[in-house]
């Protein structure tokens, strides 16, 4: 069966029934006979999506977790309340004190804010990686146990070599933990390239429609394991209803990514010939940084576009003059945004950018046309 065809049919109840799962909402699980009660302990010891308590998540959660680890294709997944606690999670249940983890230098700031406030602080050391690396060695320590990269990066969306990152981690005994937002399981799938979890902040593209927090980490192999063992005891859980909201955008993913592609590639080629824009930073344009490693490991584009722009353009009356385009932080709904990007401590090397503005916009579901126009009379009010 096609991935469309099986978005479509997630979570679809037997017949005769509605096609979308209910949303269940309960916290104690009842049973007539104490053989039923401990029957259910001992089946959700090695399956998370046996009903055995609220907490472990209803029905209607397991239904999107067995959706995204269709999607993804792992073994398990497990659900958090946002997508910086799934990251943190995830980092938590492959990691103890004395442990070495290695982080690329394309990690969204929420990564390095948990290195620098949680990890570091009890005993695990953090080293960057440039976005470029393949062969880890000159990092590698005999400590080492996690490689955590992002790809395509925030905010420059440099593409890795995940293959051969995977092969260098592994032959040293480390997992690696892949930020798959941007990929969001559809057109990137980090486990089939050797990962061995992949995150998701679903409140971007799998929700879709702006109005769901939730993450998601789907594993196999040991970090399946590890995941299953620590999440339930670190008490992470998805309320039923961000489940039933994320399951339902789900179903329209790979619609809603063509029409983001499809029109941001549009705004992309008219930014390019505006004097004010010296660069775009895409990982479907070509000469961008590991493009054609994105031909080789994924599929398409969606709607995130970084353009970097002169210096003498006057930002806040730029974003202040736009109509459509609003501020804000996330992406990933059917809204367009635009947001400033300036946070580049992490990186290993200069970004090569000598005093250019970066503007990161997500273009949205609006008609691209309407998008150019808005874009056009924000540019012409400068002057």
């Amino acid at each position: 069966m096609r991935r469309e065809t099986r978005l479509a049919h997630y979570g679809r109840p037997k017949a005769p029934g509605p096609a979308n799962p209910p949303v269940v909402r309960a916290s104690t699980i009842l049973h007539d006979s104490l053989e039923s009660y401990e029957d259910t302990l001992a089946r959700r010891a090695v399956d998370e999506t046996v009903l055995s308590y609220g907490r472990r998540g209803t029905t209607t959660a397991h239904a999107l977790m067995e959706a995204i680890t269709d999607l993804e294709g792992g073994e398990g997944t497990w659900l958090f309340p946002t997508g910086v606690a799934a990251l943190a999670g995830s980092l938590q249940a492959c990691l103890k004190s004395g442990d070495h983890l290695l982080v690329s230098e394309t990690a969204f700031y929420a990564t390095n804010v948990v290195c620098e406030r949680f990890l570091e602080p009890n005993g695990v050391t953090v080293d960057r990686i440039p976005w470029d690396a393949t062969d880890l060695s000159a990092w590698l320590k005999p400590e080492t146990r996690a490689v955590f990269v992002e790809s395509p990066g925030s905010d420059l969306m440099e593409v890795m070599d995940l293959p051969a990152i995977c092969e260098s981690a592994h032959a040293a005994g480390a997992l690696v933990l892949a930020d798959n937002t941007f990929g969001s399981g559809w057109l990137y799938r980090p486990l089939e390239l050797g990962c061995d979890v992949s995150i998701i902040a679903g409140t971007k593209y799998l929700g879709g429609h702006a109005d769901v927090m939730m993450g998601s980490a789907c594993a196999r192999g040991d970090a399946a394991g590890l995941l299953r063992e620590a999440i339930p005891a670190l008490g992470q859980t998805l309320a039923p209803d961000e489940a039933y909201a994320t399951l339902r955008g789900i179903r329209t993913l790979n619609l809603r990514l063509e029409r983001h592609a499809e029109s941001a590639s549009k705004v992309a080629g008219w930014l390019s010939k505006r004097d004010e824009v010296l660069q775009l930073f895409s990982p479907t344009r070509k000469g961008h940084p590991g493009q054609a490693t994105w031909q080789r490991d994924g599929e398409g584009g969606n709607g995130l576009l970084t353009i970097a722009l002169r210096g003498d353009v006057d930002l806040s009356r730029l974003l202040k003059a736009l109509a459509l385009f609003s501020v804000g932080s996330s992406w990933g709904g059917f809204e367009s945004l635009a947001k400033p990007v300036k946070d580049f401590a992490h990186r290993t090397a200069a970004t090569g950018l000598n005093g250019a503005q970066l503007l990161r916009l997500h273009v949205g579901l609006e008609h691209p046309d309407d998008l150019i126009a808005d874009l056009a009379q924000a540019f012409d009010s400068l002057d």
